[in-house]
Parts: C-alpha cells; sequence; structure tokens
C-alpha cells in the first residue's frame, strides 16, 4: 500500500521526522496486526436487505429490535434535538418508518462501528464524530445534495481507524494529541513517521471489509489530499463527499473552538468553490449550529 512513507516537516520539537523505508511485505504484516473488526451480522443482514429489489421494512425492524444495544442507541438518537421531531418515537419500527430505509442503514452502520472498536477514553471522539456527521447532514440538505446516506457514512468513518490504531499502538494518544497542531496535509506523514501506517490506510481497509459503498471507500482514501480538487483525479460525487466533509469539520471546530486553522487553510477555499457555498452562507450556518 505505501512502499515508501515520507517525512513531515516537523516533528514537534523542531526537528524533523526521520524518513523511513517500509516494503510492501512489511507493510501488510504491519496491518494483518491491526484488528480491523468484521462486518457485525446486524450491518451485514441490514444491508442486504435494505438493497434487495423489495426492502422489507418489517423485517428491517426486527433485525434492529434483535439487538438489544442498537435499538436503545436508535430510538435515543432518532429522539434527539437533530432531528427536531413534533413527537416522541417509541419503536423501532417507528424509527424505521420515519427516518426511511437509507438513513436508519446509515445510522446503525455508525452506531455498529461504536460498539466494535471499545477503546477506552474514546467517548469524546465519538461525540465529536457524531456531532460532525449532523452538520454535515444539515449541510447536504441545505445544499439539496441528494446522497445524503453516504454523506452520513463517510463523517461516521473517515477517521474510524484512529481508536483501531490506539488499540494498536499504545502510543497513538501522544499522536493523536499533536494533530490539532499539524497541518491537514501532514497529519498522515506525521503518522507514518511514528507508526509505520496512517488512518487512511487503515480507514480504506476497514470500509473495504464492512462493504461501504465504493464513492465513500474513495473519498476516505483521498481526504487529505489536497490535489483531489485539480484536475479529474476523481469523480465529482467523491469530491463532493471530501468537501462536504471538511466543511463540516470546520463547522465542528468553529463552535466547539477546538480550532486547526491549518487545515481550513489548505482546503477551505476550493471546498466552498467546489460546494458554491459563500462565506456569508458558511457563517451564517456556523451561528446557527452554536
Amino acid at each position: 500500500m505505501f512502499n515508501q512513507i515520507n517525512a513531515t516537516r516537523d516533528s514537534g520539537n523542531g526537528r524533523p521526522f526521520p524518513r523511513q523505508e517500509l516494503d510492501q511485505s512489511e507493510t501488510r504484516k504491519l496491518l494483518s496486526s491491526i484488528q480491523i473488526p468484521p462486518q457485525p451480522e446486524i450491518v451485514m443482514a441490514l444491508m442486504s436487505e435494505r438493497n434487495s429489489d423489495d426492502p422489507d421494512i418489517q423485517k428491517i425492524s426486527r433485525l434492529i429490535s434483535n439487538d438489544a444495544g442498537i435499538a436503545a442507541a436508535v430510538l435515543k438518537t432518532v429522539n434527539s434535538p437533530f432531528y427536531g421531531l413534533s413527537r416522541k418515537i417509541t419503536s423501532v419500527n417507528q424509527a424505521v418508518s420515519t427516518l426511511g430505509m437509507k438513513n436508519i442503514g446509515s445510522l446503525v452502520m455508525g452506531l455498529a462501528l461504536r460498539n466494535s472498536v471499545p477503546v477506552k477514553g474514546m467517548d469524546q471522539y465519538w461525540e465529536t464524530t457524531n456531532r460532525t456527521a449532523e452538520y454535515a447532514v444539515m449541510l447536504a440538505r441545505q445544499l439539496g445534495l441528494r446522497n445524503v446516506d453516504e454523506i452520513q457514512l463517510y463523517i461516521l468513518f473517515h477517521d474510524s481507524a484512529m481508536p483501531l490504531l490506539l488499540q494498536r499502538f499504545p502510543d497513538y494518544l501522544d499522536t493523536m494529541k499533536r494533530i490539532p497542531e499539524t497541518p491537514w496535509i501532514q497529519i498522515t506523514d506525521m503518522e507514518d513517521s511514528r507508526h509505520n501506517t496512517n488512518h487512511v490506510a487503515v480507514g480504506s481497509l476497514l470500509a473495504r471489509n464492512w462493504g461501504l459503498p465504493d464513492n465513500v471507500r474513495e473519498a476516505i482514501q483521498w481526504h487529505h489530499d489536497t490535489s483531489v480538487f485539480d484536475g479529474e483525479t476523481i469523480s465529482n460525487e467523491i469530491r463532493t463527499l471530501i468537501a462536504v466533509g471538511h466543511v463540516a469539520d470546520h463547522i465542528q471546530e468553529m463552535t466547539s473552538r477546538h480550532l486547526n486553522e491549518c487545515s481550513w487553510e489548505a482546503f477551505g477555499n476550493a471546498c466552498l468553490t467546489h460546494l458554491m457555498l459563500g462565506e456569508t452562507e458558511l457563517q451564517d450556518f456556523i451561528d446557527a449550529a452554536k
């Protein structure tokens, strides 16, 4: 996957990271040592039913109801202020009917992902991820985008390898602490230099194992590369996923005041241009999200 690991300019102490060479066999060996959770049975069954020619809402409701933890989390989520429903949803069947099969599928996938990576001390990470996904969905609807379910899945999974790397490398917590002060385009280089792999490589494997749509998998692979907005390297749909993701990340950072301006400087203008979103519209959305 990576024949050569490039160094970032700064290791955090004023000295450059040492350049490290990693051949393909070493890369495969390293990645095989990282525990990539298999696609849970509930997700596999749910996605199979959702993608069938004649999906059965009642069957989908039963699949979710059979997992007490997922069912409870679905009801808690659908009754949260984010959905702004006028009445309380009291059954999984109501939740499926209200959200629709695509949205419920993305929601269950996100909940199953969290359950599949039981790493202590990651509550804030998951809360931030869920909040960013909410901002992304609201932004997508405001912009009239049709692929809302793919956008939600992309946000939930694009950094999902970080908990996996924390399981594999005890010192990855220190890497995560450095990320807010690291320019966006250098984050994967920093990870490579410290761990000989990065969350993009591992995240792509996870997305493939879980059968995520091709557009989502490719967006995960490219989301730290500024060249995606130059030329025709990738499709317009994938660029849209990445652009919405960066804007949603920026909104989350602005509302939480945990700023990484380096990342927005690298991608901001290109994302706004691609989405045809003005600075005033962006600020209005940030103000509404606070």
